[in-house]
């Protein structure tokens, strides 16, 4: 996702390929929100095209602000009348949830911009985060999206800790993903391909 820190790669064609997968983006906002009714105002932090965004206006009946810097997404932001801002900076008031899916990983100093987010939470307020893990499954993808890490748990927590958050819920999802992106790196060593093709977003969504 494009930042201030990251100005190059926007994803925009990737980011409308992703949309097709439904089971996997209902899952990540079901994840966010956890039910919890007492949650109001939201922020979607590097919401790309809205994908998620959607599902929490349609599903949830409510609208988040976005906070995309990437003209191209806001031009569909625009378009599905989400309301929309290129900094955090600029919110006006204190929210109950930030959620920013595969987000942080694209900006060079994260814990700059965790720090960033903790002052528009409101006392009770929750952060989400959802983000590639493991090195081990560092594969040319992550190179041509523009990644400059993925997470561990050890690092991921300490990362929290020192940007002022209480961890209240920590873990790895997507075993099945795992072991996809295990062969997916071993199939790059030989065809070099940059992205997964549609049939095989489809196959993972599926299962």
């Amino acid at each position: 996702m494009q930042s201030k820190l990251n100005p190059i790669y926007n994803g925009t064609e990737e980011l409308i390929t992703i949309e097709i997968m439904k089971n996997y983006n209902k899952a990540i906002v079901s994840d966010a929100l956890n039910n919890n009714l007492k949650i109001d105002k939201i922020i979607d932090f590097g919401a790309g095209i809205g994908t998620l965004s959607q599902i929490i206006r349609k599903s949830y009946k409510k609208e988040p602000i976005c906070i995309e810097i990437d003209d191209n997404n806001i031009n569909f932001l625009r378009k599905r009348k989400f309301n929309y801002l290129k900094d955090i900076k600029e919110v006006s008031e204190s929210v109950d949830l930030i959620f920013s899916s595969n987000v942080l990983e694209h900006i060079k100093n994260d814990q700059e911009t965790l720090i960033q987010m903790r002052k528009y939470l409101n006392e009770k307020g929750i952060l989400y985060l959802y983000l590639p893990a493991k090195m081990i499954l560092w594969t040319n993808l992550d190179v041509v999206v523009g990644h400059y890490r993925r997470y561990e748990i050890s690092s991921l927590r300490k990362l929290c800790d020192i940007s002022g958050f209480e961890v209240i819920k920590l873990h790895y999802s997507d075993s099945l993903g795992f072991f996809i992106t295990l062969i997916w790196k071993l199939f790059n060593k030989f065809f070099k391909k940059s992205l997964p093709s549609k049939s095989f977003l489809l196959f993972y969504d599926k299962f």
